[in-house]
C-alpha cells in the first residue's frame, strides 16, 4: 500500500482542515521523537554530527509527505485525463462524440491550405434501426452500434477520425480526400456491414446502412460541408436506403430535401 493509499484510507473522508491538522501533527511528533533518539544517541557538540542530524530528520519525516505529495499529484493527473477523456469520447462505441468530430474537423480546415480541399465529410446512419430495436431488443441494437464503430475504426487512415453523433448517426473526416477515396472507402463500409450479423451470430439480422459524401472545398465553411453532407444522407435514404450519393451527383443537383427520414 502506497502512502497515498494509505492516508486515503486512514483520513480521505475527513475534511482538507483536519486533515492538514492531522499531518502537521503527525511531522511534528515524528520530529521531535527523532531529534529526542539522536540527542540521546549522537554527540551533537560538533557542527558536522548537528548537520547530520538535521538532514537525517528532514529526510525521515519529509519522505513519507512528498510521496503521499507525489501520488496525490498523479492520481490528479489520471483522473483529469479520463474525464477529458470522457468528455470526448461516446462511452457506448469508443468513438469521437459530435463536439470533439466538430473541433477535429474545424482544426484540419483551419490548419489547412485555403486553396485546397481540407478532406472529405461523410455522414452514415444506420437503415431501420428502430426494426432492429424492436425484433431483437436494444442489447442486440447496442451491439450493432458497438460493431459500426469497429468497423468505422478500422477503415480510416492515420489521420482520419471517426464519430457517433447520436443515436444511430455517424460521421467521417477523411483529411486530405478527395470524392474518389471518399466513395471507395464508403462502399468498403457498405461491405463491412455484412459481416455484423455474422459478429454476432444473428442469422435473421440485417445491418446495412446509408451514406452522404461531400467534399470540402476550397474557403467553405465546416457548417457548409456539413449540411452538403447531410442533404446527401437523406438522398440516399430517399432512394431506398443502403446506398452512397455525394455532393456532385446528378441526382443531388436536382435534389432539395424536406424532411429526414428514419
Amino acid at each position: 500500500m502506497t502512502t497515498y493509499d494509505f492516508w486515503m484510507t486512514k483520513f480521505g473522508n475527513m475534511s482538507p482542515y483536519k486533515q492538514v491538522v492531522i499531518m502537521v501533527l503527525m511531522a511534528t511528533i515524528a520530529a521531535n521523537l527523532l531529534a529526542a533518539t539522536f540527542f540521546v544517541f549522537v554527540d551533537l557538540g560538533q557542527m558536522d554530527n548537528v548537520l547530520i542530524v538535521t538532514t537525517a530528520i528532514v529526510v525521515i519525516v519529509s519522505a513519507p509527505l512528498g510521496s503521499f505529495l507525489v501520488g496525490l499529484n498523479y492520481r490528479l493527473k489520471q483522473t483529469a485525463l479520463l474525464l477529458d477523456l470522457a468528455s470526448r469520447r461516446d462511452d457506448l462505441t469508443g468513438l469521437s462524440n459530435r463536439n470533439e468530430f466538430y473541433l477535429q474537423a474545424q482544426r484540419q480546415i483551419t490548419l489547412c491550405d485555403p486553396e485546397k480541399s481540407a478532406g472529405a465529410i461523410l455522414y452514415i446512419d444506420a437503415d431501420h434501426f428502430k426494426s432492429i430495436n424492436d425484433r431483437h431488443g436494444h442489447a442486440v441494437g447496442d451491439s450493432v452500434l458497438q460493431e459500426i464503430g469497429i468497423l468505422l475504426r478500422s477503415v480510416i487512415g492515420e489521420w482520419d477520425f471517426a464519430a457517433r453523433f447520436g443515436g444511430e448517426e455517424f460521421a467521417l473526416f477523411l483529411t486530405n480526400a478527395d470524392i474518389g477515396k471518399a466513395d471507395w472507402l464508403a462502399h468498403k463500409i457498405l461491405m463491412g456491414m455484412k459481416e455484423i450479423p455474422l459478429h454476432l451470430r444473428i442469422q435473421e439480422l440485417n445491418v446495412t446502412v446509408s451514406v452522404g459524401i461531400a467534399v470540402h472545398k476550397s474557403g467553405q465553411l465546416l457548417e457548409e460541408a456539413l449540411v452538403a453532407a447531410d442533404k446527401c444522407l437523406y438522398a440516399a435514404k430517399n432512394q431506398g436506403r443502403n446506398r452512397i450519393v455525394h455532393a456532385n451527383s446528378e441526382f443531388m443537383e436536382r435534389f432539395e430535401p424536406k424532411r429526414r427520414t428514419i
